[in-house]
């Protein structure tokens, strides 16, 4: 009976030192695990913090490229609505003749490239629609030049120096599209209040 008691002793120690092994073995996973969360952690943080900030630079580009398109969007409607303005403004033009001071818009553009090129040897383009009140205005003005009715406008002339190498554009429409230019910023305030 020796030998049951003593393989009893021995199964009894074997379950005693299994059981510490286990305790011991599940207290050091315990910890390796503690140990890798606290590892992990860090790990975990920086990973949200790269994402965090990865989100927030996609956002900020996504936002700038919606800004930018709209600001975009938003400045060719308003050159839209200043190129109608001036398109209404040319065919408003086409009937400059009928108005009762256009003899007097035209005398004053002949009296402008007169001014800059003087009247000798000068050489006028003018639309056939004008000819008989320019040439009544140089017989008041006294100006001799050449007429040529070269020129389809809504009113105006072209004048050229006898060489060809001056010419002034005084045209309505030359001067529209020169107003155009120079008056932008006034014209975008009075449209746009900016």
């Amino acid at each position: 009976m020796a030998i049951d008691d003593l393989i009893k002793a021995v199964e009894v120690s074997g379950q005693e030192r299994i059981l510490e092994i286990q305790e011991r073995s599940k207290a050091e996973a315990d910890e390796i695990i503690k140990d890798a969360q606290a590892k992990d952690q860090p790990i975990k943080k920086r990973l949200l913090e790269e994402a965090t900030q990865s989100v927030a630079i996609q956002r900020n580009k996504i936002l700038s490229e919606v800004r930018e398109k709209s600001r975009m969007e938003f400045i060719k409607a308003k050159n839209e609505i200043f190129e109608r303005v001036f398109d209404e403004a040319v065919r408003n033009l086409e009937s400059s003749r009928e108005h009762p001071r256009y003899k007097e818009i035209l005398k004053s553009l002949l009296n402008e490239a007169i001014d800059d090129l003087g009247t000798d040897g000068v050489i006028f383009h003018i639309d056939k629609r004008d000819e008989a009140l320019f040439k009544d205005i140089l017989n008041e003005m006294k100006v001799s030049g050449d007429i040529i009715t070269d020129l389809t406008s809504a009113g105006g002339l072209n004048a050229y120096s006898r060489d060809g190498r001056f010419v002034i554009f005084n045209t309505l429409e030359s001067r529209l599209k020169k107003a155009k230019e120079i008056y932008r910023p006034e014209i975008f305030s009075v449209l746009f209040g900016e």
